[in-house]
């Protein structure tokens, strides 16, 4: 056991993490205390249909690994698509791939994190075996989506505790507290598109589809890189306006209001250089590939369900030379996520969460969180652990 009162404690001289000193000082226990065997969970039972809140053994580590005390999880849109089995996952998995916490044990043979570290995790991993991950690119490997996620193959982090191994977390910089340490799974996943997008012109004209959590997201990345003529599409007036009041300068506008600019219009006059789908809804896709400028490059970010369809216009990408990109998890990002983006957006596009539609709920209140997102009336929902 670890008694914390016989360590140094480093004062930190940033205020915004004085929270988060306050959880490691309750994270870490001394001898002889007891803590509690088990712990509740938010499982999905893809056999029942049915997701529910559970109790169950609290992890122990394992060689190479580390469990870490949760503070802040993230719902992801996968989540949702698991949830309507439009997305497999284990047959009976605590959800939660987006999370971040204190560690509070370690197990054999690992050195390089020690219990009170701020982490982060990376769900995602390789078999490091196959021919995919040889050529630097698991997220192509079939084995690591199919087996070790966190999350979705292996229990996440909707729960009390979250076991992880060592090479999938990341410790957080003194910049960032334990709720952007949430948000960095999803930024590395912007950091795989952004560099399979590349850097377009200055000039661009930018269309992103959506004002979900991702869509907030894009937007505020293409503002922090310099990007001004950006519009948002976005049914849900809630969202519409939370793209607002970011004060940004983008405009935010109803699908049909953007549809109608383009009746009678040359796409040439005022189509979009770059369109980032930030939706996975099909519908709202195969409209907008038809408002791309020649040499426009169409971004699908968003997940839709495995089985969707659209229809386009061959002949339209050999003329106008259409660049259609799509972006699978976060090969080797997570580091440019976390020691880079989140990093330099910490202080401004990322400093206020409510500001951002990011809504905090307790595990319990779960229905209504889902409920809540589902509507479009936030752009997140954070499950807030309690000390």
């Amino acid at each position: 056991m670890y008694d914390w009162q016989s360590q140094p404690i480093r004062v930190l001289s940033d205020p915004r993490l004085l929270p988060d000193l306050v959880l490691i000082r309750s994270y870490i226990y001394k001898e002889g205390d007891k803590m509690a065997a088990t712990m509740q969970g938010l499982q999905w039972n893809a056999t029942a249909d049915k997701l529910s809140l559970i109790e169950l053994d609290k992890p122990k580590a394992g060689s190479g690994e580390v469990v870490i005390k949760v503070a802040y999880a993230g719902v992801c849109g996968t989540d949702l698509h698991i949830i309507a089995k439009e997305f497999a996952a284990a047959e009976k998995v605590i959800l939660g791939h987006e999370f971040a916490g204190v560690i509070t044990e370690v197990g054999e043979g690992v050195k390089d994190f020690q219990l009170g570290d701020r982490v982060c995790v990376d769900p995602n991993k390789g078999c490091a075996g196959c021919r995919y991950c040889a050529s630097g690119t698991p997220n192509y490997c079939s084995t690591g989506l199919t087996t070790y996620t966190v999350g979705l193959r292996k229990n996440g982090g909707f729960a009390n505790y979250c076991v992880v191994p060592t090479e999938q977390v990341y410790r957080l910089p003194e910049e960032l507290t334990l709720q952007h340490g949430a948000l960095c799974e999803p930024l590395s996943c912007l950091m795989r598109g952004w560099d399979n997008l590349g850097s377009p012109p200055a000039d661009s004209r930018i269309l992103v589809l959506g004002a979900g959590i991702i869509g907030v997201l894009w937007s505020s990345i293409f503002h922090y890189k310099g990007y001004r003529d950006v519009t948002v599409s976005e049914p849900a007036d809630g969202r519409r306006k939370l793209i607002g009041e970011l004060e940004l300068g983008y405009k935010a506008v109803h699908p049909d209001e953007l549809k109608s600019r383009f009746d009678g219009a040359d796409v040439e006059d005022v189509g979009y250089d770059v369109i980032v789908d930030c939706s996975g809804f099909p519908p709202a896709i195969e409209q907008a590939f038809n408002w791309l400028r020649s040499g426009a490059t169409f971004l699908q970010f968003g997940c839709c369900p495995s089985n969707s369809k659209i229809t386009i216009n061959p002949f339209m990408i050999y003329q106008k030379e259409l660049k259609i990109i799509g972006c699978l998890i976060n090969p080797f990002t997570m580091p440019k996520a976390v020691g880079g983006l989140a990093r330099g957006m910490a202080g401004s596009y990322l400093k206020d969460f409510s500001r951002l539609g990011i809504k905090m709920f307790r595990l319990q209140e779960y229905q209504e969180a889902i409920a809540q997102l589902k509507k479009g009336e936030i752009s997140k929902a954070m499950f807030e652990f309690e000390n």
